[in-house]
């Protein structure tokens, strides 16, 4: 199986006059830490959309957003932290669980004594609205959702890291929750950011293969079947501390960097990461690096105040880089080699470095692949290094795949509806690559269809889609470039992780 998905809520802004009722009834509605006795995972089950309170039993207090239970433990989110941080805790380590709740008796009595709430609120919509209040900075990629038979899922954010035409690229992920009804696929495209996205292509490849055979993709599109996925021994990030029980299984339990404590001066303060050990079968010669992870919503923020940071200049900018393609594809190397997941494999003459694992996107899980070469590992262990920047990625799993890809029969479904909310036809727009491209502005979606054949007797089927386009963030195109830090960013060793740091700290 293919890593669970997961779905970031991206904020969006009513209007102001609903954030002022909404201040005004958070502020009259005092609420009170109420002790619970039902068991725990009933709690977590019918109180995701409030807060707990966890007690430790070393008598340590975490408070904790949309609360699940996973394993023998329960995660969540840390109540008001941004950018927003996964956080968990042993269910044998729970010593007590309070519910935030509001207090009636309290309520009234605040409302009794300020009684005039009601002239102000009046008074208040008559005037200039107030600013916003601060949303989460959210980019990424066009969102995939597919129907399950029951429900839209989010399954898939396309061609993450094409912030620009010249990095267009083709993108392929597992689609987890698809499922065919009356031999058809339905999907939807849709763009929930601040973005504009320029979609080319989105095909669904059929993947008929054995039975009891999972399949992935890697960043270079192909296809690699996985038997029997070997779990870590050991690991722990470059602090030394202990990460094995975060990545060991895909559970939304993650790993993820320390933010605290780091000097941006320092070499070793700005790259963070994790060491995992597995054990190596006799004379194994190759293995398949399997990895479900994505990135953290401060990596998207981070990628487009750096684009922000060239201010008036933006559109020129865009404008070189799109005319001069060698730029384009410098930038985007240097972008990848400091942010994206690079993978080093111990050997007799040191680290050897094999590839990335690319850019995922914060709202979804993704499962890459990526072929390891061990010829030069010696012993009876494989011991793996993952390094980025320190905060940009949560790691929910690592392993091994050391068995060989299996034959696989991969058939390209053919789109036969594809409309957006007014109807039109976009069908012509994303069936192939051509340069013809389906726009989508903040807001846009396309139901897309697609005709599914019979799977072949005995063998099972995985679903993939292949995206190809790009996206430009939006940002203020006002006031003078920050040359400072763009120098930084596009000239020093690891100036992307210095800055990413220094705002970090």
């Amino acid at each position: 199986m293919s890593a669970p998905r997961t779905h970031t809520d991206v904020a969006r802004a009513p209007k102001y006059r609903v954030y002022l009722l909404l201040a005004i009834l958070a502020l009259a509605a005092c609420k009170v830490w109420a002790p619970s006795r039902r068991p725990l995972a009933e709690v977590a089950k019918a109180e995701q959309t409030v807060v707990l309170r966890l007690t430790h039993t070393s008598l340590a207090v975490m408070d904790v957003e949309a609360a699940q239970i996973v394993g023998d433990s329960i995660i969540g989110y840390a109540h008001k932290s941004s950018p927003r941080t996964r956080v968990a805790m042993a269910l044998a380590d729970v010593r007590s669980v309070h519910v935030q709740k509001v207090s009636a008796a309290r309520t009234v009595g605040l409302v009794l004594a300020l009684g005039v709430s009601a002239a102000i609120v009046g008074a208040a919509l008559d005037e200039e609205p107030p600013p916003p209040p601060p949303q989460e900075p959210h980019v990424s990629c066009p969102l995939i959702y597919t129907w399950d038979g029951t429900n839209w899922r989010l399954d898939s954010g396309t061609f993450g890291g094409a912030i620009m035409r010249a990095l267009q690229r083709t993108d392929l992920d597992n689609l987890d929750f698809a499922v065919a009804a009356d031999r058809v696929l339905r999907l939807k495209v849709a763009n929930e950011l601040r973005e504009t996205d320029h979609v080319d292509a989105l095909n669904v490849l059929a993947v008929d293969h054995e039975a009891g055979l999972a399949v992935a993709p890697d960043a270079s599109g192909g296809i690699h079947t996985l038997a029997a996925l070997v779990r870590p021994v050991e690991a722990s990030d470059f602090s030394g501390r202990d990460a094995l029980a975060r990545v060991t299984t895909s559970d939304g339990w993650n790993w993820e960097s320390t933010p605290t404590g780091r000097d941006s001066a320092k070499v070793a303060d700005i790259r963070d990461g994790i060491e995992v050990t597995f054990i190596r079968p006799a004379d194994a010669r190759h293995a398949h690096l399997v990895l479900d992870g994505n990135n953290t919503s401060w990596a998207s923020y981070l990628l487009s105040e750096f684009i922000e940071a060239r201010g008036s200049s933006t559109d020129a900018w865009y404008d070189s880089l799109n005319s001069g393609k060698l730029d384009a594809a410098a930038m985007g190397a240097r972008l990848a080699s400091e942010a994206f997941l690079t993978v080093w494999v111990e050997t007799s003459k040191g680290w050897m470095r094999q590839g990335l694992i690319w850019e995922a996107g914060p709202e979804v899980v993704k499962r890459q692949v990526l072929h390891l070469d061990l010829a030069q590992v010696h012993g009876d262990s494989v011991r793996v290094r993952l390094e980025s920047v320190p905060s940009f990625w949560l790691i929910d799993q690592v392993a091994l795949d050391y068995s060989t890809d299996r034959p696989v029969t991969v058939t390209q479904l053919e789109l036969v509806h594809a409309r957006d909310r007014q109807g039109v036809d976009v069908r012509a727009r994303i069936a192939a690559v051509d340069d013809d491209y389906y726009v989508l502005e903040t807001g846009d979606e396309a139901e897309l269809h697609y005709s599914v054949p019979d799977v072949p007797k005995g063998l099972a089927r995985s679903y993939l889609l292949r995206s190809t386009g790009w996206y430009r963030v939006h940002t203020s195109l006002a006031g003078q470039p920050d040359t400072a830090t763009l120098r930084t960013v596009s000239e020093e060793p690891l100036g992307i992780s210095r800055v990413a740091v220094g705002r970090l700290n």
